[in-house]
């Protein structure tokens, strides 16, 4: 039987799709992901991460915020909405980003 896992607090979502939840244990953060990078990730860090059954048939990642560096939640949370976000909204947050940076011509590259 397959373990389902379902929200138990906040939700962070875009759309309806939902990108992480905090997991029932009020500690740990509930994030999909591909099987194997969670599986390496369970492997290389097994305090920090664990995996969690799955959810709409998505392998779930069960992050312990306790021990994850900011960077690593950083990449696997935008990785996640990478993987999640309708591809429009991707479409238009990539350009809303490229228009927001600065542009340095040849000149002022050192």
């Amino acid at each position: 039987m397959e373990e389902r896992a379902s929200p138990a607090g906040p939700v962070f979502q875009v759309g309806r799709r939902r990108l992480a939840w905090l997991g029932e244990d009020g500690v740990s953060l509930l994030v999909p992901v591909e099987a194997d990078e969670g599986e390496m990730l369970s492997e290389a860090e097994p305090r920090t991460f664990s995996m969690a059954g799955q959810s709409g048939g998505c392998p779930l990642l069960r992050i312990h915020l306790a021990f994850v560096a900011e960077a690593s939640l950083r990449r696997i949370l935008e990785q996640a909405w990478r993987d999640r976000a309708p591809k429009w909204v991707q479409r238009s947050r990539s350009g809303a980003a490229m228009e927001a940076e600065p542009q340095l011509d040849e000149a002022e590259e050192l």
